[in-house]
């Protein structure tokens, strides 16, 4: 009996309906916990925050995360990825309401629920976006990570060049109206497209569940790691080193600007594969530490600015080549359960420099302890160009196995 094209074309608008809004609603649960960033020196200001609490800030947020992610990784959970995501967002919204409160307490421990919602969010997104659209997905997973960053910084730190120290709670209510926006539409699609979901993600093969981790798997993971490590810490810090250095033009524009490139090599990264399929983006990222270094050292902006994109962009790179390498021609299934492995990993790799540059930086400041990071960055990206994956490595055979 043939399906009559009204219905084939209703369910090809809410397969992309579903694809956009998961998408949108991952990247905008990114967004809060990167917006926070651009507040740490009104933060540090208000509460006098050393810089172990600020890494705290950091750590905090990750060490749940990772938690969450790693529980989350078994493939099993992967069929109930509609109702994950759903409470992620709604956890994402009482960590914003915590973060309005601009008190220690409140502010880490938002940062911890935080943790939450991120890791009942990465995997379910990654999962929902393939089934919905197939294989095409799986770079749409890949980048909605750090678009939502992108955006979730340089909206914050549009908010704090104009309000200063009411910023935070602007920041964080505004990110909460959203988040509560994409919980009602997400609620929708997902409840009309509950069957053809539960069919994608309801068989969990035996090899699957096993989650077999082979070498080459270890080597996407451990390049994922470095890219995450260094934006982690340029981030985290970057507006607070140049804070302190007196370079506002670099404070207010170098992280959003390593982000924003970050996002577009991402998405240019399928027209770099054909151009220039032995890229990696590790030399990028390793040319972009040094130039932030050299910036900071000399006092010159323009060398600063140019290193955070050139980082941004090889970081943009090589973090998607990892992932989308390491999920190539899986199953939705499979592919949420190793998104979440993917970034608990990179993850807790981040978090434990953030941490040691923290507590360094209570002993030295937090400029040299910081900058000494962001240039180890740049040192293990050259060693990573001994294993990590090509562009042409991305490439899906279309299989879903």
């Amino acid at each position: 009996m043939a399906i009559a094209p009204n219905t084939v074309n209703t369910e090809r608008a809410l397969a992309l309906a579903q694809a956009a809004i998961v998408a949108a609603s991952f990247a905008t649960l990114l967004a809060g916990t990167n917006a926070v960033n651009p507040l740490l020196p009104v933060y540090r200001d208000l509460l006098g925050l050393d810089p172990f609490l600020l890494s705290l800030t950091f750590v905090s947020y990750v060490g749940v995360l990772v938690v969450v992610l790693l529980v989350l990784s078994r493939p099993r959970f992967t069929r109930h990825a509609a109702p994950l995501l759903l409470a992620g967002i709604a956890v994402a919204i009482i960590s914003d309401l915590l973060l309005a409160n601009t008190q220690e307490w409140s502010i880490l421990l938002g940062r911890a629920v935080a943790g939450i919602g991120g890791g009942m969010g990465t995997g379910s997104a990654a999962a929902l976006v393939v089934a919905a659209i197939g294989a095409p997905g799986r770079a749409l997973a890949a980048t909605g990570n750090l678009v939502g960053a992108v955006l979730g910084t340089t909206a914050s730190q549009l908010v704090v060049s104009l309000l200063a120290e009411s910023s935070p709670q602007a920041v964080t209510l505004g990110h909460a109206a959203l988040l509560g926006a994409l919980l009602l539409a997400a609620s929708v699609v997902l409840h009309l497209r509950r069957t053809q979901n539960r069919v994608a993600l309801g068989t969990v093969s035996t090899s699957i569940a096993t989650m077999r981790i082979d070498p080459s798997a270890v080597r996407m993971i451990a390049t994922g790691v470095i890219g995450w490590f260094g934006v982690s810490v340029a981030i985290v810090f970057g507006a607070t080193i140049f804070a302190d250095l007196g370079q506002p033009v670099v404070r207010a524009v170098g992280p959003a600007l390593m982000l924003g490139a970050s996002a577009v090599a991402q998405l240019a990264s399928p027209w770099f594969a054909r151009v220039a399929p032995w890229m990696s983006g590790l030399v990028a990222m390793a040319v972009g530490a040094a130039g932030i270094v050299a910036g900071a050292m000399t006092g010159v902006d323009v060398l600063a600015l140019i290193g955070f994109a050139l980082l941004g962009a090889g970081i943009g790179v090589s973090y998607r080549a990892g992932l989308v390498a390491l999920t190539r021609s899986s199953s939705p299934a499979r592919q949420g359960a190793l998104s979440s492995l993917y970034a608990a990993v990179t993850y807790a790799g981040a978090a434990v420099i953030v941490l040691a540059v923290g507590w360094i930086g209570n002993m030295t400041g937090i400029v040299v302890a910081a900058l000494g990071a962001v240039a180890f960055a740049g040192v293990a990206a050259l060693v990573a160009l001994t294993w990590a994956p090509r562009l042409r490595d991305t490439a899906d055979d279309g299989n879903t196995a």
